[in-house]
């Protein structure tokens, strides 16, 4: 191909778009974005809780490290800044879940439907708070990680220097005091390399420029090395978001479009392909940004923590951050999973509602005539797969204890009498002990 053939397909792409199509269950993937915008908001409100002790306990000089202690330490005013620092990120993630929370169906009927219609303004401020939400919390975790004056100097400067270009005199006045126009001043001053690329000068210095750069050193920090996928997935949600903040070609293509839409029907009642569209991203979105917050975010405000405070006081922050970070990396693995369900031979195909229950916690009443298209968790996603058994089996013997197969004529395991309990138990450790032979 020539420089004309391509720029003969970039001309037919941008002015010959394609229907757009609905390929998700877009009931699933309401219910599958407020379970991970709850456990996001949760996330945001346990760093609440938590940035309020650290500030109390950056206060009291008996708590801190040695390089904390005072003025002649270079660490002392991060005392300071450090809860500022979580603070704004709590900001910045607030803003975030309220851009990532699902839609309203509530009275959506095919003569309102047209309300649920996602365009450019929808599309670009998503994408734009997942940006902010990602390129803040990797440039305030390794600001965190490193707690090197330099650094944060120079962070904090150039955002600076760009915020008083252009920003009014009210505005200066109610953000500068004398000091801090001094130091911009100097930092003006600086040689472009030093200003601009981040050479290292008397006052500040930028190890790692980029984004990109940012990431692996988190990675490499935290001992993520191995983690090359989830990796490339923030960055790649980096690059995605990019397109929309610049306004670029595609993103203005794919969401301006003022084109007519088929009517879709689930259970709950009508919708669009661009409001299914539009769900798809944000769950995608979302769920990385929230395994972002939990694998790379929180453990680098604990290595900032271990370099702040005496041990002691550190490790009661350590817990409550471990707590938080096992919680929500647990809850995340219950949706979209594939779950195996032992049952009598016979019972799919009759009239009876056999029951599925979901890691998850929700009952699926699978009603005759057992629609095999049908089988899975509208709350979570996950698939359900069923393992026939003949005759009248009783109980599987599994890793997990006994489990009923369904539709068998016992009763299910916690309605047995105790002795009956530990007659099966002991059952299982005798399998578990001839397998291991």
């Amino acid at each position: 191909m020539n420089e004309l053939d391509i720029l003969k397909s970039i001309a037919e792409n941008l002015s010959e778009r394609k229907s757009t199509a609905a390929l998700n269950n877009y009931e699933v993937l309401c219910n599958n974005i407020k379970y991970v915008n709850d456990l996001l908001l949760g996330g945001a409100n346990f760093l609440m809780k938590i940035q309020v002790q650290i500030d109390t306990a950056f206060k009291n000089n008996d708590f801190v490290s040695s390089e904390f202690k005072d003025s002649s330490k270079k660490c002392f005013y991060f005392r300071t800044i450090i809860p500022r620092i979580l603070l704004n990120n709590i900001n910045i993630i607030e803003k975030f879940v309220s851009y990532t929370q699902p839609d309203d169906r509530i009275g959506i009927t095919v003569e309102t439907v047209g309300t649920l219609k996602k365009d450019f303004l929808d599309f670009n401020n998503l994408v734009t708070s997942a940006r902010q939400f990602i390129d803040s919390l990797i440039s305030d975790a390794y600001q965190l990680t490193l707690l090197d004056p330099k650094e944060t100097n120079f962070q904090v400067l150039t955002s600076l220097n760009s915020f008083n270009k252009y920003a009014t005199n009210s505005i200066r006045q109610a953000l500068f005091n004398l000091d801090i126009q001094n130091s911009l001043a100097e930092f003006e001053n600086l040689a472009y390399n030093q200003r601009v690329r981040g050479h290292v000068s008397s006052i500040t210095k930028c190890d790692q420029k980029s984004f990109g750069e940012k990431v692996d050193f988190l990675f490499n920090n935290l001992r993520l090395t191995a983690d090359t996928d989830f990796k490339k997935e923030i960055k790649n949600l980096f690059s995605f978001s990019s397109e929309f903040t610049h306004i670029g070609y595609v993103s203005t293509f794919f969401t301006g479009s003022n084109t007519s839409e088929v009517i879709f029907r689930d259970d709950i009642g009508p919708y669009l392909p661009s409001t299914e569209n539009f769900s798809e991203l944000k769950y995608e979105i979302l769920e990385t940004a929230t395994k972002f917050f939990v694998r790379v975010y929180l453990p680098s405000v604990q290595d900032s923590l271990k370099k702040s405070f005496k041990q002691d006081t550190f490790k009661i922050f350590e817990s409550s951050i471990d707590q938080i970070i096992s919680k929500i990396t647990a809850d995340l693995k219950t949706k979209n999973n594939q779950y195996y369900f032992f049952i009598k031979q016979g019972l799919v195909g009759s009239q009876e509602t056999i029951d599925l229950t979901c890691m998850c916690g929700t009952t699926k009443h699978w009603k005759p005539p057992h629609d095999l298209t049908n089988i899975y968790c509208k709350k979570c996603g996950s698939e359900f797969k069923l393992i026939e058994i003949e005759g009248d089996p009783g109980y599987i013997i599994t890793s997990n204890g006994p489990i009923k197969v369904i539709g068998s004529s016992v009763p299910d395991f916690d309605e047995l009498p105790t002795e009956k309990k530990i007659e099966l138990l002991k059952q299982c450790e005798e399998i578990i002990h001839k397998q291991k032979k």
